[in-house]
């Protein structure tokens, strides 16, 4: 059995326009919306990334 990776269990306040269409795209592209929390996760990074990248 593959081990997992540790993860941190949030909660946050998104407009509901924001929701439906972060939820859409997810079952457009996995075809389910069990994989919410993976894709939160690669727009954090993705952001995160290219923010460090700027200069201050």
């Amino acid at each position: 059995m593959p081990k997992r990776k540790n993860t941190r269990r949030t909660t946050i306040v998104i407009d509901d326009q924001l929701w439906v269409r972060l939820l859409s795209y997810v079952v457009k592209k996995h075809g389910t919306a069990k994989k919410v929390s993976a894709e939160i996760e690669q727009a954090i990074k993705e952001y995160l990334d290219k923010q460090e990248k700027q200069p201050k």
